[in-house]
């Protein structure tokens, strides 16, 4: 199951599928044209790159496969045809897959096929002028100085110039997707083990369909290709995310592992909490979280990298959140909580009250730590602010209603905790009052 997200057309898989298909199509049909194109002109295009690759200062190579010769032929064509059409399928790649993904992986996406498409044009370039030629230089010279007399195949010379570019390709397509991935924060220390063991895994079930007769030289490609691509990326792979916030890992009744973010969506308040917000517990403030899509994507992200499990809100404006957010968070495997929903700042005096406030509603939630654990963080609060008379109250709608003052501070949670608690405030010597139910 996937994030919906709020620019996701509510229509039936069957409409992607027709898409995607329109689109595969056309591109489909544009390459065939492209690639005959090429091939009506690739004898001169060939000519000229085995020119380039003869190392022999007069020529010594010759054509000794003419069936083979005519699939270098057509296999040239479709390379030039496929180079003619990217700047098109870079466009229908990006265009089809933007309104299922978040910004973050757009613009991943994007940059990916942007540098993945220069690189592969650059590198088609630099293998077939450079490399290639100084490669067989070097084998010529030592075929001559051993006395033998050069008798060079196009056809094998244009194929293993093809081999070499394409490992090239596949090796160059995965260190951009992870350098890629890492500087647009989607790839970290958390999530790389995801991103590498897809990336080896594509490369290399492609190395072995395109060498499947030569099994130890494809072992040794996807070696290669492994190193290369794990000491490029290493920076990335180590780097910690940019949306990691440390949070401690609670053990709830059952022995669960839950993990609690606490969040303030501002709605033009009348005081806000700063970043640094004085508590133990993950953090983070949202400009509207309720109505603006960037904040939402950013709280999946944000979830998903640091594995929250219970979202607390409060401070928001809005009378219900949108639906799209709660879906997600389920489907995140994270539960949206209420408790502190009308928590608001316009019942305070001054930003230190609505602070202090805070902090006391926060120690008193009891899911996922226990009584005896919230009891303890309230005390603990109540001995650091001395001067404030507690307000003691079992409502379920936290503040709402109620006239806090300055020198007060109020707790909630259920009749029998809050008896326990009387109990300690007494033996402190605090005042307290109670708000009836």
């Amino acid at each position: 199951m996937s994030l919906q997200l709020e620019q996701d057309a509510q229509v039936p898989i069957q409409t992607h599928i027709d898409e995607f298909s329109s689109r595969f199509a056309i591109m489909i049909f544009i390459w065939i044209l492209t690639t005959i194109f090429w091939v009506s002109n690739i004898d001169a295009v060939l000519e000229f790159v085995i020119q380039t690759l003869d190392p022999c200062t007069e020529k010594c190579s010759n054509l000794y496969n003419p069936a083979k010769w005519s699939e270098i032929r057509w296999l040239s064509g479709a390379l030039l045809g496929f180079i003619s059409i990217i700047p098109i399928l870079v466009y229908q790649i990006y265009i089809f897959s933007r309104p299922g993904i978040m910004k973050k992986e757009a613009n991943w996406l994007l940059t990916w096929l942007i540098i993945g498409s220069i690189a592969f044009i650059v590198n088609i370039i630099l293998t077939v002028f450079i490399l290639m030629p100084y490669l067989f230089q070097i084998g010529h010279t030592n075929q001559v100085n051993l006395g033998f007399v050069a008798k060079y195949d196009v056809v094998a010379m244009l194929a293993m110039a093809m081999a070499v570019i394409w490992v090239e390709v596949l090796i160059i397509s995965g260190v951009a997707a992870l350098v890629t991935a890492g500087v647009n924060g989607l790839m970290h220390q958390g999530n790389s083990r995801w991103w590498r063991l897809r990336v080896h895994g594509i490369i290399s079930m492609l190395i072995l369909l395109s060498f499947y007769g030569q099994f130890m030289l494809s072992i040794a490609l996807i070696v290669i290709s492994y190193a290369t691509i794990e000491l490029i990326s290493l920076p990335w792979i180590r780097a910690k995310a940019d949306l990691y916030i440390h949070g401690p890992e609670i053990f709830d009744e059952f022995g669960i592992t839950r993990k609690v973010l606490f969040s303030q969506c501002e709605c033009n308040n009348k005081y806000i909490l700063p970043d640094n917000f004085e508590t133990n517990n993950a953090f983070v403030t949202f400009k509207s979280i309720c109505s603006n899509k960037n904040e939402k994507e950013k709280l999946y992200q944000l979830i998903e990298t640091n594995m929250f499990t219970d979202f607390v809100i409060f401070g928001c404006n809005s009378k219900t959140l949108n639906k799209h957010l709660e879906n997600n968070l389920f489907t995140s495997k994270c539960q949206l909580r209420m408790e502190m929903y009308s928590h608001n700042s316009e019942a305070f005096s001054s930003l230190e009250h609505y602070s202090i406030n805070t902090q006391f509603l926060i120690a008193s939630i009891v899911n996922p730590w226990s009584v005896t654990q919230a009891i303890s963080k309230i005390l603990s609060l109540t001995k650091k602010y001395e001067n404030l008379e507690i307000i003691l109250s079992d409502k379920k709608e936290n503040n709402e209603g109620l006239i806090i003052k300055e020198n007060e501070a109020l707790i909630m949670m259920d009749e029998k905790s809050l008896e326990l608690i009387i109990d300690e405030i007494k033996l402190l010597g605090r005042k307290y009052r109670l708000v009836e139910s």
